[in-house]
């Protein structure tokens, strides 16, 4: 019996040419309706005798066509039947003839395909209403044909090319399982046969998979078979044998071979990873979820917490970390195994959390000066705290391990804040030259002074004021920035970026009036532009509304036009957005970016199209709601009070002098971070904790500048060593002599006697300390560099193939990458080595290439970067031998 699509085919035929009536030799039963071809209706006449032909010919209509279906021979039909037929000969069902015109482009069939003695009927009975892909040979070829096939019947169209891979993901849909089904078992079994050999086992696993479950999908029973069968071939235990063979019923109750359910597991995860990349969709989800209740279901529940897929081996991971982080042993190795895990929600916390850690097993120097605690502060302090508002969990065990955490790490920064309330008169009461910031504490009435009048003998520029901004938030956007054309500068005193005090107590009308005015006062808005435009002569100020842009404009033209012009040295802006949030909305974990700070974006842009220098800086940082205790006080706002409103507690200081800006001309502020006034908020500033103390201070220019102002140089980078690489565990050193202190522990800080001026010695501000700045960057690693090193410098080896190399490299540099690298066994961030080496961030590429090129003698990699560019690797054993170093 013909198939309808071989009817099909020699209607086609039929169409083409004149005549009427097409004979073709089949058995003359036809239960289906006529041929509809292009809109044009084809009879299909069963032809049982010679004199049934002739009547059903007779019988048509002008302009009627008809293929008759006959079993009778050429010999059995008359002239007079053949006449009048196409080619006047009987034509024979030869399907494999018709194949090559059912692909474009081909002109004949393939060996391996025509030995698929059902693949013609299935090409022809399956064609799509497009007809079938274009063929990339002259001869049809099986991959393609069949290919396309097996697409079609699962319903992904004849365009599909099957791999292991997409065919496991791909059966993961309901429909497409469904018409799979739905298919002729012949055809299926046909089509499994053909996968085997030409697309693999796994293909074969998922096909059979999903015949034989209607809901559950191959990509599940390969999960399962991931843990089954691990990838190292693990000795299983009991319940796991068992569990393997009662899997068998999943897959054609066939007995499984290691080989096809390891191959089955590879494929599943592949097709995981590859989904993976723009985020799980809802089949992945439901077939992760599967696998967990197949293991159960098998008897082997244990089995899916070993899974780097199913929720509870993450669970596994989790717990292993809290453990870890609570022992302070094996957290590297635990964060690692999180980090395998392809389920990415906790992962980001669990970094950060291990950031903390390593943050505490660092030694904590002491500090002897206001300077250094608020350059620590920059460098160290606002990374910790940065970490710390993104460690959370939803995770029960995990939570109450972080909740210890953040505790230890809490201890420590109450340690830090303590040490410096006591040094809040270290303020200079002149202006530090270039070569004293860092050194000096400069008061956020200098910074005008002592950065903005600098640069501005240079080049104009913009200062924009994100009131509010704490160092955690400047260190967040300094990335950014510094990805969009502009380099940052440091100034070289300071080691890192530069960080300054605000006058007190730490609210908006003090410091920012007396950032603009040059002098600790308080004021509102007026005062601020008459102290910027005494400090420049036709600079402008610009805040809140006057930031608003036209319909469809990122900034108002008068605006853009102070910044273009030639005639105004300085323009001020001020952006509210943090201030405002900080009292409204949850802030701990805020990811503060360019566009979250509208209008930043559209001012550094027109900054730099100007050609102006920006500094950005703040008027006062801010502390975050983390569980704070509630102080009775009248007469007071959330981080301070009036003095006559009751004595000093603990985690008070009371402070009076020149930088104190109150109508008595005193005031007592907290100083610890778990201390309010007042109804509980998002957030508070008033205060003398370090992180409402420091005000950051940071300058940039157009990439494109290669020149800077005495004293400041391109910024290395500044994020600290523990950020990126681990550390090993240092003995801590208190930062100051007195412990932090509890409520339960009160310690009263007197304000300190008057003397013949009437001010406090507090803040007497001719009791300056000029102690040096410790290094608290990412280059304070403690250890001296091997004394290898220095050999292997001056060494005739080394010397000589520098010769010949020539680069630009100095031997300093050379020796600070390797000390850097040595000291951490052979690898460490980029980050970590630019700044040990100190490597501005704008030079980190050029520079790491021409310190391999030093070093890595006929292409040999002594010094390589890895994991994507991020770590530079040394390996030592390589340069000994190449440059000859005992």
């Amino acid at each position: 019996m013909v198939s309808p699509a071989m009817v099909r085919q020699k209607a086609a035929d039929l169409l083409e040419a004149d005549e009427q009536v097409l004979l073709l030799r089949a058995r003359p039963e036809w239960p289906h309706p006529d041929i509809d071809t292009n809109g044009t209706t084809v009879r299909v006449i069963p032809g049982v005798s010679q004199l049934g032909i002739l009547d059903a010919i007779a019988g048509l209509k002008d302009g009627e066509k008809a293929v008759v279906l006959t079993d009778r021979s050429e010999r059995d039909l008359s002239d007079a039947v053949l006449s009048r037929a196409l080619q006047q000969r009987l034509h024979l069902p030869d399907e494999w003839a018709a194949v090559p015109r059912l692909f474009p482009g081909a002109r004949e069939v393939s060996n391996e395909l025509r030995r698929l003695d059902w693949a013609a009927t299935a090409l022809l009975d399956h064609q799509p209403p497009g007809g079938w892909p274009r063929s990339r040979e002259t001869a049809v070829t099986a991959r393609h044909a069949i290919g396309a096939l097996l697409g079609q019947v699962l319903g992904l169209g004849a365009t599909y090319e099957p791999d292991p891979v997409t065919l496991t993901a791909d059966l993961g849909e309901p429909t497409t399982r469904a018409a799979w089904a739905g298919t002729d078992a012949a055809l299926r079994k046909h089509l499994i046969a053909w996968a085997r050999a030409d697309v693999g086992e796994a293909a074969v696993f998922a096909l059979q998979v999903a015949q034989q479950q209607e809901h559950v999908t191959p990509l599940a029973v390969g999960l399962a078979f991931d843990v089954l069968w691990d990838e190292h071939g693990t000795a299983p235990v009991e319940d796991q044998v068992a569990a393997r063979v009662r899997m068998e019923r999943y897959v054609d109750r066939t007995s499984l071979t290691p080989v096809v359910a390891r191959a089955a597991a590879d494929v599943a995860r592949a097709a995981i990873v590859r989904r993976d990349v723009a985020g799980l969709d809802n089949a992945a989800r439901v077939a992760i979820q599967q696998a967990e209740a197949l293991l159960d279901d098998v008897g082997w529940a244990e089995g899916a917490s070993r899974s780097i897929f199913m929720r509870a081996g993450l669970r596994r991971r989790l717990h292993a970390l809290s453990a870890a982080l609570d022992s302070g042993t094996g957290i590297e190795e635990a964060l690692h195994d999180v980090i395998e895990h392809h389920d990415t929600s906790e992962r980001y916390a669990a970094l950060h959390a291990v950031r903390l850690a390593r943050w505490l097993a660092t030694e904590e120097r002491t500090t002897g000066s206001l300077a250094a605690d608020i350059q620590k502060q920059m460098s160290d302090g606002a990374w910790a705290d940065s970490a710390m508002g993104l460690v959370r969990s939803h995770d029960p065990e995990l939570a109450a391990a972080y909740g210890r955490l953040i505790n230890r790490v809490r201890e420590r920064r109450r340690a830090r804040d303590e040490a410096a309330v006591v040094r809040l008169s270290e303020v200079a009461s002149t202006v530090p030259s270039s070569a004293e910031l860092g050194s000096l504490a400069l008061g956020v009435e200098g910074v005008l002074e002592s950065v903005v009048k600098p640069w501005r003998a240079r080049s104009r520029v913009l200062i924009v004021v994100l009131d509010g901004m704490s160092a955690t938030i400047a260190t967040r956007l300094a990335g950014d920035i510094s990805r969009i054309g502009l380099t940052e500068w440091t100034p070289a005193s300071a080691h890192g970026r530069l960080g300054a005090v605000a006058a007190l107590p730490s609210t908006t009308d003090v410091s920012r009036t007396s950032l603009f005015s040059g002098r600790v006062c308080s004021g509102d808005a007026e005062d601020e532009r008459r102290g910027l435009s005494r400090a420049f002569r036709n600079a402008r100020l610009f805040l809140k509304r006057g930031l608003r842009g036209q319909a469809g404009a990122a900034l108002p033209n008068d605006v853009v036009d102070a910044i273009s012009s030639a005639h105004v040295p300085v323009v001020g802006a001020v952006i509210n957005a943090i201030d405002d949030t900080v009292h409204k909305n949850d802030v701990s974990d805020q990811d503060w970016t360019l566009e979250r700070l509208t209008p930043l974006r559209a001012l550094l842009d027109a900054a730099a199209n100007a050609g102006r220098v920006v500094v950005l800086t703040s008027d006062h940082g801010h502390v975050v709601e983390r569980d704070s205790t509630p102080l009775d006080a009248v007469d007071a706002d959330s981080r301070w009070r009036s003095v006559g409103s009751g004595s000093v507690r603990s985690g008070e200081v009371e402070v009076r002098g020149p930088r104190v800006v109150t109508s008595s001309g005193d005031a007592v502020l907290l100083w610890r971070e778990d201390l309010r006034y007042g109804p509980v908020r998002a957030g508070y500033h008033g205060g003398a904790s370090l992180a409402e103390l420091t005000v950051p201070v940071l300058v940039f220019q157009s990439a494109m500048e290669r020149k800077g102002i005495d004293g400041w140089g391109p910024a290395t980078p500044s994020v600290p060593s523990w950020w990126h690489d681990p550390v090993e565990p240092a003995v801590a050193t208190p930062a100051s002599d007195a412990s932090p202190g509890a409520l339960a522990k009160p310690k009263r800080k007197a304000a300190p006697e008057l003397d013949g001026t009437g001010q406090g010695a507090l803040f007497d501000q001719a009791d300056v300390r000029h102690e040096p700045v410790l290094s608290t960057g990412p280059d304070a690693l403690t250890g001296t560099r091997p004394e290898w090193i220095d050999a292997f410098l001056t060494s005739r080896a080394y010397t000589g193939w520098k010769a010949l190399v020539k680069t630009e490299v100095t031997d300093a540099v050379v020796g600070e990458v390797l000390g850097c690298l040595a000291l951490r066994n052979g690898r460490a961030h980029r980050d970590t080595v630019a700044a040990a080496a100190g490597i501005a961030a704008s030079e980190l590429n050029a520079t790491i290439t021409a310190v391999g090129r030093t070093l890595n003698i006929d292409g040999y990699a002594v010094l390589a970067l890895d994991d994507g560019g991020t770590t530079v690797r040394l390996d030592e054993g390589l340069l000994r031998d190449q440059f000859g170093i005992g």
